[in-house]
């Protein structure tokens, strides 16, 4: 019995240290560890900067939730998350259709949609690309950098999703309780990415979502604007961070560590994990800015092929959302 115990000891520290290196390629073995021993995160780190009171941006994307036959990394949610320093948290939605200067080949940039940016960088076998970007972290780090250059702020730290993980995130969570500010029907709900839809129905006011459900309110598009359905996926960011936070550890923490393993990317460490939990712990919308950039404000549209088009900067520069940038983000 005893070195049956030990076998299964074994095989789970196995599988769990799979999914931390497959989830955070940059950690090593000795970031467990000192998490474990409870030794001071290195300088300069998330973790050090959250321990310090420095403000922190986080860049959080969804992938995978494009129109059916476009490439699975292109990333179909963009918010950046400042946290920390003593400015209130903001949540930044910036649209997929902005236009971006990616600094994706070995020389020089190439000017794209900034939701290509993360897929650009996951081309680790393109001799084109960067040997920057040829890494296992490489389509965050240059969707990261993209970021970073076209608002002029540092991003600390990124993480991804993959749309098809969503459901079973949320269900591995128990789901989630969000407040439904306004009505929502969508009769043309695409169905898993066919030629077929469904009619999906949201009444106003608080509701516990599953993973299906949720994926529905956040990835509804036909109904309403661009702007609104960055407004959702803000309410169910906001109400995954709440749960996560209020979960305990017991068996159904392996329900979410399996749910993640192959969807869910990034280049924190578990250190800056563990002390961004503490700072979003307390995170609530009401306390939270949330600002949506697109051509209500800082962008203007530009009219492509068919019905597509390119958000564009009103001054041609950028300058004028960087310099809003600064003011709002400062913590």
């Amino acid at each position: 019995m005893v070195a049956a115990l030990m076998v299964i000891t074994i095989a789970l520290a196995a599988w769990l240290w799979s999914v931390i290196a497959t989830a955070a390629p940059n950690t090593r073995f000795d970031d467990v560890m000192a998490v474990a021993r409870g030794a001071p995160p290195s300088t300069g780190s998330v973790a050090w900067k959250a321990q310090n009171g420095s403000r922190i941006n986080l860049l959080l994307m969804a992938k995978g939730g494009a129109e059916a036959g476009e490439d699975p990394n292109l990333t179909d949610t963009i918010l950046l998350l400042a946290v920390g320093g003593a400015g209130r948290p903001v949540i930044v939605s910036l649209p997929r259709w902005m236009s971006a200067s990616i600094p994706a080949p070995a020389r020089g940039e190439i000017r794209g949609l900034l939701f290509t940016a993360y897929q650009l960088g996951s081309q680790g076998g393109n001799p084109h690309l960067n040997p920057r970007w040829r890494t296992p972290t490489g389509g965050g780090d240059l969707a990261a950098a993209t970021v970073s250059a076209l608002i002029g702020q540092p991003v600390d730290g990124w993480a991804v999703i993959d749309i098809d993980t969503f459901p079973a995130l949320i269900d591995a969570l128990g789901g989630i309780q969000v407040t439904v500010p306004a009505a929502l029907d969508d009769p043309n709900y695409p169905v898993n990415d066919s030629p077929r839809t469904a009619d999906v129905r949201f009444d106003a006011g608080p509701q516990w979502m599953n993973g299906e459900r949720a994926l529905e309110y956040t990835r509804s598009r036909m109904s309403t604007s661009d702007t609104d359905r960055s407004s959702r996926q803000e309410l169910v960011l906001v109400a995954m961070l709440h749960r996560l936070n209020s979960l305990h550890i017991d068996l159904r923490m392996l329900r979410l560590v399996a749910a993640v393993r192959d969807g869910f990317r990034t280049s924190l460490r578990p250190a800056d994990l563990q002390e961004l939990n503490h700072l979003v712990s307390h995170l609530r919308l009401r306390d939270t800015l949330r600002l949506t950039i697109d051509d209500s404000n800082f962008l203007r549209k530009v009219a492509i092929a068919g019905d597509s088009y390119v958000l564009v900067p009103r001054d041609g520069t950028y300058n004028a959302l960087r310099k809003y940038l600064a003011t709002e983000l400062a913590g």
